[in-house]
């Protein structure tokens, strides 16, 4: 099931970015070829400086860190919303919200790993004026990790009764590329890679008790608009 909504997901995204490629509308720029008199057209997008964007990224996830997860962890989904200031031409800011899991096994006590989180973050885009931006980018927040069993409750340590759940702080790395679909409009695909600090085995000695992290490979889309015009309502200066 999980695979099907997987499909369903890249090819959504994949039919939107197609598209919305079709709907671009550049700013064109005519010149002369070198040598003939055939016109040539060069394609100028409005600067993005002062918008906000809110977009969405979908993916899968693979749990990395902590020897028991890393072990039984079957990659599943994950998504993330994010909220985007842009501070100039190669930088901007981000607000993210995500959500990944990945299933543990055939053990109905430790049945899947999950973890949402809050970050903030910067991405820096080369090749200004492309329409394909290859960007880094790096942030941090809190991160709620949990085992869960397969009634979706929190699993416990058999020493302890701890519960496997808790909110750390975590950071974030990222890497990918945007291709400008219209002046307002954008696609990616990157990766990302999340670690969190939960080592704690003196709560989870029988094990999970350390740090916690994945590895995304998304797909997503964002949209932008402009925060600093005003609305017309139709007053006088």
């Amino acid at each position: 099931m999980a695979r099907t909504v997987a499909k369903g997901l890249i090819a959504l995204l994949m039919l939107a970015s197609a598209s919305l490629a079709r709907a671009q509308s550049p700013t064109p720029t005519d010149g002369t070829a070198p040598g003939t008199s055939a016109p040539k057209t060069k394609v100028i997008y409005e600067s993005l400086v002062g918008s906000g964007g809110v977009g969405f990224q979908g993916g899968v996830p693979i749990f990395t860190a902590d020897s028991l997860v890393a072990a039984n962890a079957t990659p599943r989904l994950s998504g993330d919303l994010s909220f985007t200031y842009v501070w100039d031409d190669n930088l901007v800011g981000d607000l993210n919200f995500g959500y990944a899991w990945n299933r543990l096994g055939d053990n109905e006590d430790f049945w899947m790993v999950n973890a949402f989180s809050m970050t903030l973050g910067t991405r820096y885009l080369l090749k200004r004026q492309h329409r394909l931006r290859p960007y880094i980018g790096a942030g941090g927040g809190a991160y709620i990790w949990t085992i869960q069993t397969k009634d979706l409750s929190a699993s416990q340590d058999p020493v302890t009764y701890e519960r496997l759940r808790r909110a750390d702080f975590g950071i974030y790395g990222t890497a990918g590329v945007e291709r400008r679909m219209s002046n307002s409009v954008t696609a990616s695909a990157d990766a990302a890679y999340n670690y969190i600090f939960a080592a704690d085995p003196a709560d989870f000695p029988s094990g999970f008790g350390g740090d916690k992290a994945y590895l995304q490979f998304r797909l997503g889309v964002k949209f932008y608009f402009s925060l600093s015009d005003r609305l017309d309502q139709g007053l006088p200066e």
